[in-house]
């Protein structure tokens, strides 16, 4: 009897589409691999993912607590703080090797729960400046994988964790582009007369 054990990977995510797809793509690109494969979100991501039904997904709501509104700002603590208790749960019940975050507040929760259960993670970033929660949890990450060396607001103590990748685009994306590749080749020739 052989038996088949799935290296499990949990990604993190935020609820926007720039922090969504990427995380998309590279659980695409797992699955492909043979990892089980768990994404974890907010309600707003939620909305990106709902329609593949083969993802196994988790909901983890969050906030932010950079408000100038003082009631809103402790209110977003203790939901916060509720997130990470419901992440280390997530963590011990799917047991993942590792976690990937990428980016958003909500992908925040549950890297602090893996770093708390001594899971190793890592973090992505797609934009050109570091995004508040990559930015506070870069000091405990394993490595930090970027879209573009450029990349600002980065303490020099942290950048032999950063490490360029490129941009993480779904597959649709590439083979859209290589079939209207003539199209696109036709259309500058047209924009440069």
């Amino acid at each position: 009897m052989t038996l088949n054990f799935k290296k499990k990977i949990l990604i993190a995510t935020g609820g926007t589409g720039g922090h969504v797809f990427p995380a998309y793509s590279l659980a695409r690109n797992l699955i492909k691999e043979n990892y089980d494969i768990n994404i974890s979100t907010d309600k707003r991501g939620l909305r990106f993912l709902k329609d593949y039904s083969d993802l196994k997904l988790n909901v983890i709501n969050s906030s932010t607590i950079f408000d100038k509104n003082l009631i809103y700002s402790l209110f977003s603590f203790f939901k916060i703080i509720l997130a990470i208790f419901k992440s280390c749960y997530l963590i011990i019940k799917k047991k993942p090797k590792i976690v990937f975050g990428m980016g958003g507040y909500s992908s925040f929760p549950v890297c602090v729960a893996a770093k708390l259960l001594g899971i190793p993670f890592f973090i992505y970033e797609n934009n050109l400046v570091i995004g508040k929660s990559n930015k506070y949890l870069l000091p405990f990450a394993k490595k930090m994988f970027v879209s573009n060396l450029l990349l600002k607001g980065i303490k020099n103590k942290y950048k032999y964790k950063v490490f360029e990748v490129g941009n993480i685009i779904r597959q649709e994306i590439i083979d859209y582009e290589s079939k209207n590749e003539k199209k696109l080749d036709y259309l500058s020739f047209l924009v440069s007369k």
